[in-house]
């Protein structure tokens, strides 16, 4: 994962997109040509708390990306390691303010 300085206001929404995208039912992830393993983000705004699961999911992705099994559809329904991504991205998408660039600035 990469982190960027001076994130504007689309870079964080784009975060939330893909956290949420990344959370999706697995029929839904199969239907959405949009969601994918990566996405960026920028520490600064996110609680501690938040970070640490970031940083779960980063991991996880990483994982991912390393299994050629997890691109088909089959997989995406069934493999573990996608549901535990799900799982850890809908943690994410709980702790993620709506609009996070006005969130306690």
């Amino acid at each position: 994962m990469r982190r960027r300085a001076g994130v504007r206001p689309n870079d964080l929404a784009g975060l939330r997109h893909s956290v949420v995208g990344l959370a999706m039912d697995a029929r839904e992830q199969i239907r959405d040509p949009d969601v994918g393993e990566c996405f960026l983000w920028e520490a600064v705004w996110v609680s501690g708390e938040l970070r640490s699961r970031l940083d779960a999911l980063d991991h996880l992705l990483e994982r991912l990306s390393d299994a050629a099994d997890a691109w088909t559809g089959e997989a995406i329904g069934t493999m573990p390691l996608r549901e535990e991504v799900r799982g850890v991205a809908r943690e994410c998408s709980g702790r993620m303010p709506a609009e996070p660039w006005s969130a306690g600035r």
